[in-house]
């Protein structure tokens, strides 16, 4: 999403799948208290948990929303104290802003402090900037080499696609021998994806809804988020050990104790599910465990930095959100490179993002290697200065978030079709929700929709 502004004008050719969209206005919610016997418990409270719980209260059903972390939002999270200024150490961007009721909610709730808007200027103006090496080759020959690489390989992995070639993006890609062909690899792989060329299925990336351009939240989308379900009753601190689903009724225990419910929505990420951590009374069944294995989460990191405002007149930065994107020579064969997202909202803030293997691999190295990394590669465009004008940094290490096991998750090649298992409810009782199970996946959007479609399931099978 980050990335495809460009191909803006394209979108038609995308397949259209429509999503349930609720309708976000003031939440009036029901006399409620915490049950250990509800109509449903729902595991998570990120947005599809909170999306399904608040569709279930609000038609009349008893609900235990229970929560691992101590608190609501799951992958969408500002923090305030790291940087004094709103930093989404999660998701960022209001993706497919057409259509998203967080952009929606956001603008009702402007008098309550909150302020969302779409891109300052248009794709091209000042939008973004482009170095090789020190030089900005924004609007030359140079630059647009990248995106004619950008695009032609982007037409191969749609067109793979539509001959219904469930193949790796690395099948199809041409010009390995470009100077910018890493950097081509990191938008469309490791930034836009969470995942390299060859782990990139080229149905599943096609079958994204369409698009539309994103907006931002200038306190934050995880503080728009928690604002939207403040009144939400959720149970935090208590980790599932096992869901039986063996009986009529089904029995949850938990570090808190037993929950009985008739319906369980689980929306935890796959990288949990897959971990085993949570013991199903009976196992569940091959193919669900196979989709929830195949569709399988990606890596996708922040190193965050505040600059001194000066930085950003001295490089020519004269937009707020600026994407940086410069030529990238290394390769693993995850290209060893970053994208960047340049004074954020106008708070000085920047985002340089590592995705796929790469990113795997420096957060195995640690927060100082990724920072590291980060300075120097930002010293090999604009020289010591950054020594003389960055002020502090952070990086996040979501692969080994206890609580999600990845940034968000995707399809492996040949697998494409199990986005379909992966959402199918079992025996009436176990229904599943979150990005992962949803059409507009790796998107806070696309998990709430998940959590109303999923809430939907529950009630049409009471």
């Amino acid at each position: 999403d980050r990335f495809l502004y460009r191909n803006y004008m394209k979108i038609n050719r995308r397949k259209f799948i429509t999503g349930a969209i609720a309708t976000i206005g003031s939440l009036g919610l029901p006399s409620y208290s915490y049950s250990s016997n509800p109509d449903v418990i729902v595991i998570g409270a990120g947005a599809a948990g909170l999306a399904a719980t608040s569709h279930l209260i609000e038609n009349g059903y008893s609900v235990t929303c229970i929560e691992a972390n101590n608190r609501i939002g799951g992958r969408a999270l500002t923090n305030n104290s790291i940087f004094g200024v709103p930093y989404d150490v999660g998701a960022h961007w209001i993706q497919n802003s057409k259509d998203n009721p967080f952009r929606e909610y956001g603008e009702q709730v402007k008098d309550e402090g909150f302020d969302v808007y779409k891109p300052p200027t248009k794709w091209g103006e000042d939008r973004y900037v482009v170095y090789d090496g020190t030089q900005n080759v924004t609007g030359t020959k140079s630059e647009d080499a990248l995106w004619k690489l950008y695009e032609e390989i982007e037409n191969n992995m749609y067109n793979a696609a539509l001959a219904g070639k469930d193949i790796p993006a690395s099948d199809v890609v041409v010009g390995e021998d470009s100077e910018w062909f890493e950097t081509a690899h990191q938008a469309l792989g490791a930034y836009e994806g969470a995942k390299d060329y060859k782990d990139i299925s080229c149905v599943d990336w096609a079958n994204y809804p369409p698009y539309s351009i994103s907006w931002y939240c200038k306190q934050g989308y995880g503080a728009l988020l928690s604002h939207r379900w403040k009144h939400l009753p959720v149970q935090f601190n208590t980790t599932v050990e096992s869901v039986d689903w063996n009986n009529k009724n089904i029995k949850i225990a938990t570090s808190k104790g037993d929950i009985v419910a008739k319906k369980c929505i689980i929306t935890v990420s796959n990288g949990i599910l897959s971990s085993d951590q949570i013991n199903f009374l009976p196992n569940l069944p091959a193919e669900k465990m196979e989709s929830i294995h195949r569709i399988s989460m990606g890596v996708y990191n922040h190193v965050a930095m505040t600059f001194h405002p000066d930085f950003f007149k001295e490089i020519g930065i004269r937009t707020i959100d600026t994407y940086l994107y410069y030529k990238i020579k290394g390769s693993n064969p995850s290209p060893r490179g970053m994208a960047g997202l340049m004074n954020i909202s106008g708070s000085n803030l920047c985002y340089f993002d590592t995705g796929g293997d790469f990113a795997i691999e420096l957060e195995k190295e640690g927060s100082e290697a990724q920072i590291d990394f980060t300075t120097s590669e930002l010293k090999s465009l604009f020289g010591s200065k950054i020594d003389r004008y960055l002020k502090k940094s952070h990086a996040t290490q979501w692969g080994s978030n206890k609580y999600t096991l990845g940034s968000y998750a995707a399809a492996e090649p040949g697998y494409a079709h199990l986005r379909e298992t992966i959402r199918v409810p079992l025996n009436e009782k176990l229904y599943f929700a979150g990005e992962a199970t949803a059409y507009e996946y790796a998107s806070v959007s696309g998990a709430h929709r998940s959590g109303i479609r999923a809430a939907k399931e529950v009630i049409g099978s009471i």
